[in-house]
């Protein structure tokens, strides 16, 4: 078991409200990639991931300090990784992760499962990150051990997302939350199969089972692929983990207090990654579809991503930008890329820009999440 919060299955709490999260990180595959001894007849040229560990353990991290919903506390988390290793508990403690292959992610979900389905008020709460492809029929996951050739069926070792989600509709659990955090797009040796497929992991829901909420956020479009950063996590990951801690939030009313929930989520998602493709100069897309007001989680501030560039490139290459708020003062000189995209707390904000053969700019402004774009001349 790779139970990292709490510290044993005893300890997990039943029957009350609680946030219970199952996250499968995939990077190294068995199966694919070159110099594997023993190749996938599917889809053997997918490469090794470099980004999608770091992204489930930073997720898993996130979730273990900062998570925050007196409602529904912390339940469990549970973490799957490939290649599998230790996780270090915010108390110091280590506790080995399983590797996460099909045996593997079938036995946590099972578990998974039995916690969310306790209470209606548990908030169920699923993030994958690692290959992805879609097909005629649907979109799939894909555990480390996809593609074992030594399996008739070269599609046994794979996961159906729409199908999890839509098992799920039988759990207790009333509000759900799915983050797919893998490409969409269709390689031409899935294309040509005629029976892709995939495990839902949960069946035997009725079309009478419903759910509050169902949200899926998924870190690309249909047809499109997704994006990480050499040496750190997926963008999407990036992305989520701002959110949460506030570019996703709303005020509550009083105006002093925020939250993060369903629909906020999806809003902010789609600005701050569009915001991150123009800081990365990547065609990045997300889909994410408009949903409930569920709250979800209580971050201590808002924040906002400011992106701020000028019409001319005279201009931005000339522009000295600074933004100056109670928390800090920020700076940009000339010679920064443009436009400079940088997180700010919601609030009050200053930001000033000076040219050499150009007027300074001037504007204090209440900002709120999740982006605020100035582009001068106003």
């Amino acid at each position: 078991m790779s139970l990292i919060f709490p510290a044993d299955e005893a300890s997990v709490v039943s029957g009350q409200g609680r946030l219970h999260a199952l996250i499968i990180g995939v990077g190294e595959y068995d199966h694919l990639g070159l110099g594997v001894p023993k190749p996938s007849r599917l889809l053997s040229g997918l490469k090794p991931l470099t980004v999608t560990e770091p992204a489930a353990r930073r997720l898993a991290a996130w979730l273990e300090n900062k998570y925050t919903n007196p409602n529904c506390p912390l339940g469990s988390i549970e973490l799957l990784l490939a290649p599998a290793g230790d996780y270090t508990r915010k108390d110091g403690s280590k506790v080995a992760v399983e590797k996460a292959d099909m045996a593997n992610i079938e036995a946590a979900t099972n578990r998974w499962f039995r916690r969310c389905d306790s209470s209606k008020d548990n908030i169920v709460f699923f993030y994958f990150v690692g290959h992805g492809i879609s097909t005629v029929k649907g979109s799939y996951l894909l555990p480390a051990d996809f593609g074992n050739p030594d399996i008739a069926d070269d599609w046994r070792n794979c996961i159906d997302g729409s199908g999890l989600r839509s098992g799920m509709f039988k759990c207790n659990a009333q509000h759900q939350y799915y983050f797919f955090d893998a490409c969409r797009d269709a390689p031409v040796d899935a294309l040509t199969k005629r029976n892709p497929h995939g495990a839902s992991l949960i069946g035997g829901a009725d079309l009478s089972d419903t759910v509050e909420l169902s949200a899926d956020y998924s870190a690309a479009s249909d047809g499109r692929q997704a994006f990480g950063r050499d040496g750190g996590e997926t963008f999407f990951c990036e992305a989520l983990i701002m959110c949460l801690d506030g570019m996703g939030a709303s005020r509550l009313a009083g105006g002093r207090n925020w939250r993060v929930d369903a629909a906020t989520l999806s809003r902010g998602l789609v600005s701050v990654i569009q915001a991150i493709a123009a800081r990365e100069n990547l065609p990045l897309s997300c889909e994410c579809r408009m949903q409930k007001p569920e709250p979800l989680h209580f971050p201590p501030n808002g924040r906002v991503m400011v992106k701020v560039g000028c019409k001319s490139e005279d201009m931005n290459n000339e522009a000295d930008i600074t933004l100056i708020q109670d928390t800090g003062i920020k700076m940009s000189p000339p010679g920064d890329p443009r436009p400079w995209i940088q997180p700010a707390v919601a609030g009050n904000v200053d930001i000033r820009v000076k040219f050499s053969n150009f007027p300074t700019e001037v504007i204090n402004e209440l900002i709120d999440p999740p982006v605020y774009d100035l582009e001068f001349p106003l």
